[in-house]
């Protein structure tokens, strides 16, 4: 199937119709989640495994998420390559 283009190439540019693909989940929801899960929790610490993140993408998400939640009383730490979420 060939796809029409809208303005000619010589023009510098090419529209090209397309439908808009839908939106994917924001980093910062993802972090988010993590944050409210763990509140909900009754832990004092927790490990945060098994997100195909690195150690320092994943602290700085959660580190983020915290700071814009305006939440004082958790903290995020690695140690070792891993990445807690604590109660202060």
């Amino acid at each position: 199937m060939k796809v029409k283009v809208i303005m000619a190439k010589s023009k510098g540019f090419e529209l090209i119709p397309q439908t808009i693909p839908p939106r994917r989940m924001s980093s910062s929801s993802f972090y988010r989640r993590i944050i409210d899960e763990f509140l909900k929790s009754n832990a004092k610490s927790a490990l945060v495994g098994e997100t195909n993140r690195k150690p320092a993408t994943l602290m700085q998400g959660l580190r983020k998420a915290v700071k814009n939640d305006e939440i004082n009383d958790v903290s995020i730490i690695q140690r070792a390559g891993e990445v807690y979420i604590t109660r202060q």
